[in-house]
């Protein structure tokens, strides 16, 4: 990630050694992301591909709200929201066994697509894949389901399972 300006705060949560966070980044330009790549593959969007390749996919918005343990960093609801690519995600990150296992949406072509957007989550267009993605950040292993892209952006709460438990 390069470019852009963060903002990031952690707040002591009830558990010792915890923090409730949310970061914030605007125009963020990503590159060299495997997960990511993974995801754009799976859907095989070939210009987001280069984009990330070459000089960088750009992220308008990127938001998190978070809790980090001493464990795990549980994603209660993130979003990266660009002109080419909307994405929601939620779930665990395992820090001693470096596991992940997220969810979300993807929705390419966000800027026309994202006109569904006020009945979706933040970074889900009206047509969009729902995701998952397990492993490690170097080896990353993606499940889409091309069945969601079917279902308008309200609906697609059918094909996501729960969000995960934030008490560590």
């Amino acid at each position: 990630a390069r470019d852009g300006t963060l903002d990031l705060t952690l707040r002591p949560a009830a558990a010792h050694g915890s923090y409730d966070g949310t970061l914030r980044v605007d125009n963020l330009r990503l590159r060299d992301a495997p997960a990511l790549a993974a995801l754009i593959n799976a859907v095989s969007v070939v210009g987001l591909l280069e984009q990330m390749n070459g000089s960088g996919l750009h992220f308008s918005e990127v938001e998190a709200d978070f809790l980090l343990t001493p464990d795990r960093v549980i994603l209660r609801e993130g979003s990266a929201v660009g002109a080419s690519l909307g994405v929601s995600m939620d779930g665990t990150y395992d820090l001693a066994r470096k596991q992940m296992e997220f969810q979300g949406v993807f929705s390419p072509v966000y800027m026309i697509n994202g006109i569904g957007s006020l009945l979706t989550r933040k970074g889900e267009g009206l047509i969009g894949f729902t995701y998952r993605l397990r492993g490690t950040p170097e080896d990353p292993q993606v499940q889409l389901n091309p069945l969601s892209a079917l279902a308008p952006g309200f609906l697609r709460e059918v094909f996501r399972r729960p969000g995960p438990d934030a008490n560590p």
